[in-house]
């Protein structure tokens, strides 16, 4: 519980963030502002996610003390890396390069994609050594100093430079206040091991190299928008895919941090089919949460529009969303599901290969859609291009699995989101939003968990009934 309420927090915030910017910022300055963002999370996908995930996947309680070279490596490389992207920043600003930002936001999106990193790369370390608390403290603090940071800046600058700020301070607190925490005891001395370097790199940039094409595309996307439309129209596009890519990755981390472990010693302890089955079992729980999820979000979104978005956004909001959503539950399951099928084999080239047919399809339906281009084949063409991806990758996971996910499982789950519709739909937009929307979340919720227990998927009726009878027996 400790790992989990962090990530239940920070999507709360994360939600009331962006509402909150976009409403200070207004349309014309948010679309700027999430170009920023987009490049922030592409320079931190493309440079610096590949030792997050060698951090993973090479680190440990075990690696630690057996080879402590690994965190000396990993560390150096960070450092070296950013350096070497500051310096290039500087030497393109100072010749003259022209990269279509304003020079302040540029150099602040670029020091966010540091910041970020950073803080993503304690966090790995603080999850391959198992402490909870020292991660929980992490994302917490970040989350509440990004929620004042971001805007505060927003509500006292209106200047999208100013928010992003807001963004790098609040990743450099959070990695900061659990620095010596995460520590190792004894430090490596020595120069950079090459063998490591190597190994960490044959292993992570392919899937760092997918990783960054699926980052590139909401960036895209949003200059396309900007261009043909203007930065408001990229800022009506952006308010949704934003909160999307935030909750959505933060629901699939939380699952994947509560299922990787086990598989990871199976595959450590009982040998890889033994995980592969596992990962074929996880299936059900990613889907059993990332559809209604998804599903409700959408069956709710009348009144979450007139609820929580500003005003000025109102009209475009629900439209994008809509499109966006199957695209976001894309992300989510690819990353909980089928990543780790390819994480254990350390089969990371194909990441690339799903990443740019899903860009291959996202410019296809932009640029071959008839007559001008309308707002709304942006979201639906971003959808397509995860989908697409999630697609080719489910195909080769199932393939490469010594078993596959119980099907019989998955159809109740299907099952259930689509009793969760029936009973939602006709309240939508028959209510005042105060109330249809609490009353939504609570009978969607009572409808899907009632057909879920009824079918006992993943044995939950059954261990919560075992668990019931043991705690009667404890009272006697």
């Amino acid at each position: 519980m400790t790992v989990l309420l962090p990530f239940i927090i920070n999507a709360g915030l994360n939600f009331v963030l962006g509402l909150l910017v976009a409403l200070f910022l207004g349309p014309e300055a948010f679309g700027l502002y999430a170009i920023g963002a987009a490049t922030v999370v592409l320079v931190n996908t493309a440079l610096l996610d590949w030792l997050k995930l060698s951090v993973v996947r090479f680190y440990s309680l075990q690696s630690r003390e057996s080879d402590p070279g690994i965190r000396a490596t990993l560390d150096l490389l960070f450092a070296g890396v950013s350096l070497s992207l500051c310096a290039l920043l500087a030497a393109a600003l100072l010749a003259g390069v022209d990269a279509g930002l304003p020079a302040a936001l540029l150099m602040i999106s670029v020091a966010g994609g540091i910041a970020a990193g950073w803080f993503d790369y304690h966090a790995a370390i603080a999850r391959a050594r198992f402490l909870d608390a020292a991660y929980a403290r992490l994302v917490l603090v970040r989350s509440v100093a990004a929620l004042l940071l971001m805007v505060g800046g927003a509500w006292l600058a209106r200047d999208p430079a100013v928010v992003l700020l807001g963004g790098v301070l609040s990743a450099v607190a959070a990695a900061l206040a659990v620095r010596r925490r995460l520590a190792d005891a004894k430090p490596a001395p020595g120069a950079l091991r090459t063998d490591l370097m190597r190994g960490f790199a044959r292993y992570a940039l392919p899937l760092v190299a997918g990783n960054a094409v699926y980052a590139a595309i909401p960036l895209i996307n949003r200059a396309i928008l900007a261009e043909s439309h203007g930065f408001a129209e990229a800022g009506y596009f952006s308010l949704a895919s934003d909160i999307g890519l935030r909750l959505f990755p933060v629901l699939a981390s939380m699952l994947e941090i509560v299922l990787l472990r086990e598989v990871i010693r199976l595959d450590e302890t009982r040998g890889r089919v033994a995980a592969q089955k596992r990962i074929a079992r996880n299936m059900v729980p990613v889907l059993a949460c990332v559809l209604p999820v998804a599903l409700g979000f959408w069956l709710v979104l009348p009144a979450f529009e007139r609820l929580f978005v500003p005003a000025s956004f109102r009209g475009h909001f629900a439209g994008h969303m809509a499109s966006l959503l199957p695209g976001f539950a894309a992300i989510a399951l690819f990353q909980a599901a089928l990543a780790p099928v390819f994480l254990l084999a350390k089969r990371t080239l194909v990441a690339i290969l799903a990443a740019l047919i899903g860009l291959a399809v996202n410019l296809a339906i932009i640029f071959a859609s008839p007559g001008a281009l309308a707002p709304m084949t942006v979201s639906i063409a971003q959808s397509a291009a995860y989908l697409t991806a999630l697609l080719v990758m489910a195909v080769i996971a199932l393939r490469a699995l010594s078993i596959l996910p119980p099907l019989r499982e998955i159809g109740c789950i299907l099952a259930a989101g689509a009793a969760m519709g029936l009973a939602l739909w006709p309240l939508r937009g028959a209510l005042p939003a105060g109330l249809e929307l609490p009353l939504q979340i609570g009978l969607g919720g009572v409808v899907y968990a009632a057909v879920i227990l009824a079918c006992d998927v993943g044995r939950w009726r059954t261990g919560l009934t075992l668990r019931w009878l043991a705690r009667r027996a404890a009272r006697r």
